[in-house]
């Protein structure tokens, strides 16, 4: 029987590598042919696909994959890689405490300043008592990339009856708006601005493999890259910004759009607060390996915990160091883990070239 299993879990790996690997190229062809771009190439996509796993978008405007040499592109960790090591390494109590909003304000009481309600579980009465004394953020309680996020401003009118059924329907967790101090909001007045810190931990010992700023652009009032947001890389010693800013297509801002407020030399205020209260939370709960907190300075200083993400997209973070994270990934598993969560997926890289060598496909 075990040989069994242990079988079936190879087969199904192998499977989601190979399907993976035929969407990414599929979806890449047809970029190619739509968008005939001048630079880079398909065959050269053909074998960062075979040897990286990167999509499309990662290959011509995240990373710039197209100019790179062979030994700067393996130091990055494609999208799909990453979620091979999550797949293996992440448990699914905090996966799913981290899918519902709700259980995870309560976990994390302690960090959350604001206000909150849930509208599955209120009579009309105590939702309009709540929404139309502050301005509030709705939120699907199992939303992910600010999917569905729409704000309640008390100044507006309403039809709460018609409100109160949307939330119960859709499942909509209902907070207090935050503001975040004004040397972040700045940035960009319409959305939070928060600070993402993608840490590594175990046993109680918690380290920093990444962070950014994230900050909204045009009438956004979420600050997601994936929403048009634009990152901006954090040196984790000093919290100040390396870098010029970036957008989801690579595009570059050595100023915001909208403010014209410059990214590099921007020091995010009480950083080392921000570091440690990271490492407290980790402490939390005792199956977190990989976490991605978004985290928001308020203008007491204090640090208010937004959310925080099982699975938190490698992708951005790299677009903004504008470097691949890889080395460092390998160096924080091996310190803190005991083992390289970068073998996790190598060698079911190695098997897929091989496959594909002899059977071959494209």
């Amino acid at each position: 029987m075990k040989k069994f299993h242990r079988f079936y879990y190879i087969y199904r790996e192998f499977v989601k590598l190979r399907v993976d690997r035929d969407m990414l190229w599929d979806d890449a062809v047809a970029k190619f042919k739509e968008e005939n771009p001048e630079k880079g190439s398909v065959d050269d996509y053909k074998n960062a696909l075979y040897c990286n796993r990167v999509s499309y978008i990662e290959y011509m405007h995240c990373y710039d994959f197209w100019k790179l040499d062979k030994m700067q592109r393996d130091k990055f960790v494609s999208e799909k890689e990453m979620s091979c090591i999550y797949r293996k390494t992440v448990q699914v109590s905090f996966d799913r405490l981290c899918r519902n909003k709700v259980l995870l304000l309560k976990k994390f009481d302690k960090y959350v300043h604001r206000a909150w309600i849930y509208s599955g579980l209120l009579s009309i009465d105590t939702f309009i008592d709540f929404v139309s004394s502050k301005d509030c953020v709705g939120k699907p309680i199992g939303g992910t990339i600010g999917r569905g996020v729409f704000m309640i401003r008390k100044e507006e009118d309403h039809n709460w009856q018609k409100l109160f059924e949307h939330c119960r329907e859709h499942k909509i967790l209902i907070e207090e708006r935050v503001r975040a101090c004004g040397e972040l909001e700045a940035f960009h007045p319409q959305s939070l601005n928060t600070i993402r810190v993608f840490t590594i931990s175990k046993d109680g010992r918690c380290e920093l493999v990444a962070s950014e700023l994230r900050v909204g652009v045009g009438d956004n009032i979420v600050d997601n890259a994936s929403a048009g947001g634009i990152v901006a890389a954090i040196d984790l010693e000093t919290g100040t910004i390396i870098g010029d800013g970036a957008d989801k297509a690579g595009k570059r801002y050595k100023a915001h759009p909208d403010t014209g407020k410059v990214f590099k030399g921007f020091v995010i205020p009480h950083w080392q607060k921000v570091v440690q209260t990271c490492k407290e939370m980790s402490t939390i709960v005792p199956e977190m390996i990989f976490a991605g907190w978004d985290i928001c300075v308020l203008p007491n200083g204090d640090i208010e915990m937004m959310e925080v993400n099982s699975y938190p997209n490698i992708t951005g973070l790299q677009t903004a160091y504008q470097k691949g994270l890889k080395p460092r990934l390998s160096a924080l598993g091996k310190e803190v883990l005991g083992y390289d969560p970068v073998k996790l997926i190598s060698i079911w890289s190695k098997s897929y070239v091989k496959y594909e060598s002899v059977y071959g496909r494209y």
